[in-house]
């Protein structure tokens, strides 16, 4: 499973949709978060940071698929 589809996976997991993480990440529209979650757009280290934290999960179970 690729970064992409764990970014996903969790949101949906969590019930929340695009723009709630866009939001939540200080962009000003969903397409940003969209960008990065379909691969378009490189993630940068700090908002990894958040979206772990918001996920509930380690930088590296989003990284990587471990715990």
């Amino acid at each position: 499973m690729t970064l992409c589809q764990r970014l996903k996976r969790k949101r949906r997991e969590r019930r929340l949709r695009q723009e709630d993480v866009a939001q939540y990440l200080g962009f000003k529209s969903k397409n940003a978060y969209w960008s990065i979650e379909n691969g378009r757009t490189k993630l940068r280290v700090e908002h990894l940071q958040l979206l772990a934290q918001l996920f509930n999960v380690s930088t590296e179970e989003l990284l990587n698929g471990t715990y």
